[in-house]
């Protein structure tokens, strides 16, 4: 004998009751069903019509609540023409098409209209409307109630949406109330068995629709609306805190069955289960099925449970000394559900509700600190406390100069102001990215400018003083005596020298040796030499700060041209140019350069240019080059000289 898995079985049942559901209820027309609990009655087709009688009667001597999920299409205009919900003891095959809605005729009947076209030869007000009326007459006049707006709040129930309309009886007082999306609408108190029904109280139910000139989809559902609530406000509660869930379905008429899944892995099929706890702090998501007395089966409606873990407060203490800020580091945490609200307290008094509380001004001496702290959740921790000692905080001066040189040292001196604290480190920070852990350091500034020196020192327990700072111009000077020539023996010539850097006024300028200049003192200064000499220019600063620099003077006896022999341009740097050296030159006329096939490689008739070695942009190899110059010497004459030079690679 073979055993049907598990999966087999629940197939076989779901089939079972698929089977169940289409044998309760009896289709005609276009009528069709989309699921278990759901029905077309038509399409979007003209002179359309359909009917879904339930296959079983009711006894209308006990009451009934009846909930279903109505949809009358998206077509306001041409939408037609309505659906109506019937009793009736005739046959389960009736409806016919056009604007009777496949009610009109049918006697003995009572029929609720849903009427969404507007035949004004029925005497049908402009707006969609329901009505309670007897023995299959659609033209209103002789209605049990209405004819009324369908809903409280639209003209319009076209509206592509689903609709909730809920049919009451009540047997004892004969009262039959129609509600449409949860608002009341109509009421009529008849003694249907009696006055309709001729003393039977057993009738079909079903819904009829139907199409004329003008069209609609038009469904109903038989309502299995799963719902339930909980007993937290906003769906989120604390560890160890049992939650309460409440059914709150709708169905149309008894649930047979109830389901409920937590999302921890446990599970009832009771009604309103016992209170349940979550045994791990989490996001859960409860799923809650209810299953009609046809054997269908809802929808699943779900719901996020948060269950917030309790937080746990920490902090750190820091800069607990004397005129600062005390110093903390929040290091609450919870492992669900975010710290949202912090409680500090300073011994006993003091409270502040920030993250980061500000504490100012503790004296000296023992105090005591509290923190609690809450979660997103409402979870709250257990208040953690924490004691400290307050210390002195250190007092320092510096001292430095005002003004001082660059390339100089520079003397700083740090002292103590206080006698409370004892210091074990000096932080000095000079404005250039230096530093210095010295109490009195000197330091030398490669560069000029303002600078602001920093001092903070810190005590054996820990306490840094406030940072004193100061003011420091740093004057940067350069000289600059011009650059190193030849000149003619004793013939004036004139020495240019300039100064610069970081300075208020001018400086004061002095050249050495004097001998043989017309001044001393100026930047630019005649002399007449017959030997070689260096003159040094030296720049003095108002507050004293120095710079040198020199330039050397050739003298010669007679005009000349000397030209080197080889040169290496190798781009080592050195000997890189063919350049001649001239002594007692006024002007060079021109310095040409041939190869050996007496082409010219180079030309200038500037004294300070000479040639690197390429030709027509090509670097040229190791071989002889023919040069000429042609120059005027300072005692008028011109000189042209001619030879040869080695390129060496």
């Amino acid at each position: 004998m073979k055993t049907l898995s598990h999966q087999s079985l629940l197939t076989l049942l779901v089939l079972f009751l698929s089977t169940a559901s289409r044998s309760q209820y009896i289709l005609n027309g276009s009528a069709r069903q989309n699921r278990c609990n759901c029905y077309t009655l038509t399409t979007e087709k003209l002179f359309d019509s359909g009917s879904v009688w339930n296959s079983n009667k009711i006894n209308l001597n006990n009451s009934f609540d009846f909930h279903f999920n109505v949809y009358l299409g998206c077509l306001d205009y041409p939408g037609a023409d309505g659906i109506v919900f019937i009793l009736q003891p005739i046959s389960t095959k009736l409806g016919t098409a056009g604007e009777g809605m496949g009610f009109e005729g049918i006697a003995p009947s009572v029929g609720i209209s849903l009427d969404t076209w507007q035949n004004f030869n029925r005497n049908d007000p402009w707006y969609d409307h329901i009505s309670i009326q007897l023995n299959g007459v659609i033209t209103h006049g002789n209605d049990l109630a209405g004819p009324v707006q369908a809903s409280a709040t639209d003209v319009n129930i076209e509206d592509c949406k689903w609709h909730v309309l809920r049919i009451t009886w009540d047997a004892p007082t004969h009262t039959l109330t129609t509600y449409f999306d949860g608002q009341f609408r109509l009421q009529a108190q008849y003694d249907l068995v009696k006055d309709v029904f001729k003393n039977d109280p057993m009738v079909y139910w079903g819904f009829s629709a139907a199409t004329g000139g003008a069209y609609n989809v038009q469904q109903f559902c038989t309502s299995l609306n799963p719902n339930f609530t909980t007993n937290l406000p906003d769906s989120s509660t604390c560890i160890g805190n049992p939650v309460i869930f409440t059914d709150q379905s709708e169905s149309f008429t008894t649930i047979q069955n109830f389901y409920w899944d937590f999302g921890d892995g446990a599970t009832s099929v009771a009604q309103n289960p016992p209170p349940h706890n979550y045994s791990l702090p989490g996001a859960y998501v409860a799923k809650h099925v209810i299953t009609g007395a046809d054997g269908c089966v809802s929808d699943t409606v779900k719901e996020k449970i948060n269950i917030g873990a309790k937080p746990i407060a920490d902090f750190d203490l820091f800069d607990t000394c004397t005129n600062k800020i005390l110093g903390i580091t929040d290091r609450s945490s919870s492992s669900f559900g975010a710290v949202s609200q912090w409680n500090w307290t300073l011994d006993g008094g003091t409270n502040s509700l920030d993250q980061q509380p500000v504490f100012s001004n503790l004296s000296l001496g023992p105090h005591r600190i509290s923190l609690a702290v809450s979660s997103i959740y409402g979870c709250k921790a257990d208040t953690i406390t924490k004691t400290f000692s307050v210390h002195s905080t250190p007092v320092v001066t510096l001292e430095s100069p005002s003004n001082a040189c660059w390339k100089g040292p520079v003397a700083f001196n740090g002292a103590q102001a206080d006698n409370s604290s004892i210091i074990t480190k000096w932080n000095w920070k000079f404005g250039d990215g230096s530093t210095s852990a010295q109490q009195n350091p000197v330091h030398t500034y490669s560069t000029g400018g303002n600078k602001t020196v920093h001092l903070t020192a810190t005590s054996d327990l820990g306490c840094t003083s406030n940072d004193t700072t100061c003011q420091l111009h740093i004057e940067s000077i350069y000289a600059n005596a011009g650059n190193d020539t030849s000149v003619q023996a004793d013939k004036p010539f004139i020495l240019n020298g300039s100064w610069g850097g970081d300075l208020a006024r001018n400086p004061s300028l002095t050249w050495s040796p004097a001998t043989g200049l017309s001044s001393a003192s100026d930047a630019t200064s005649t002399a007449v030499l017959q030997n070689d000499q260096i003159f040094y220019l030296t720049a003095v600063t108002d507050i004293g700060c120095t710079a040198t620099d020199d330039v050397k003077i050739r003298v010669f006896k007679f005009p000349g041209i000397l030209v080197p022999t080889a040169f290496t341009p190798n781009h080592d740097g050195l000997n890189e140019l063919l350049r001649p050296r001239y002594n007692g030159i006024k002007q060079l006329e021109y310095f040409a350069i041939y190869n050996r096939g007496g082409q010219l490689v180079f030309k200038t008739s500037n004294m300070d240019q000479g040639w690197d070695g390429n030709f027509n942009g090509q670097e040229q190899g190791t071989q002889v080059f023919v040069w000429i110059v042609s120059a005027v010497g300072f005692d008028g004459k011109k000189y042209q000289v001619k030879g040869t030079s080695t390129l060496i690679k």
